[in-house]
């Protein structure tokens, strides 16, 4: 599915489109949450071809609205829901938002911008460039300790640079081994990234 996500970021990139495979659920930041959610739960369950009950929909849809809620604590201006599994639930929630920088900026000084403090970081942090379909984009994956939650984390960001600024897609996984099982599905979602054609 493809869907326009947030608004024009003043002198950064332009909006985007996003062709997000199956099994992810999109919701923006001025949408009905509580509206939205059991119509995503019931989409992803009728496109998944699985049978499956209205207590179906109502279980996925309280944990939709749950996911989606957490996603706009911090300011975002959309979120992709990740559902691989349905009776399982959400696995992880990616935040889109935007960044603002000097025309010419090195990536690395941009992945500077959005790394976590030094002391929270328990291996060095891991920046690749993807290749393949899709916007010029790179990924940096963090293992850290938090002291407030007393949990190790992994967080993962796909940042999509433009001129003077960029979008980012970014999660936090409280398991390492479940962030290493769908980091291929986390790529795909960042594949279909797509700058949005101006009239």
């Amino acid at each position: 599915m493809s869907d326009q996500v947030g608004d024009q970021v003043g002198d950064g990139p332009p909006d985007i489109v996003v062709d997000y495979p199956a099994g992810w659920a999109q919701v923006s930041a001025d949408d009905d949450i509580a509206g939205w959610a059991p119509a995503a739960a019931d989409q992803l369950w009728a496109s998944s071809g699985q049978p499956y009950s209205a207590l179906d929909v109502q279980v996925l849809g309280a944990q939709l609205e749950i996911m989606a809620r957490s996603a706009f604590v911090v300011p975002c201006f959309g979120a992709f829901v990740f559902c691989p599994e349905l009776a399982r639930g959400p696995r992880a929630v990616f935040r889109l938002s935007g960044l603002r920088f000097p025309r010419g900026t090195p990536d690395d000084r941009i992945v500077d911008d959005i790394l976590l403090p030094g002391g929270q970081q328990l291996v060095e942090p891991q920046v690749e460039h993807l290749s393949g379909p899709g916007l010029r984009r790179f990924r940096v994956r963090q293992r850290a300790w938090t002291e407030e939650s007393r949990a190790l984390s992994d967080f993962i960001a796909y940042v999509f640079p433009f001129e003077s600024g960029g979008w980012v897609l970014s999660t936090s996984l409280p398991d390492p081994r479940e962030a290493e099982r769908w980091l291929p599905h986390f790529d795909e979602l960042a594949a279909g990234v797509q700058w949005q054609e101006v009239p």
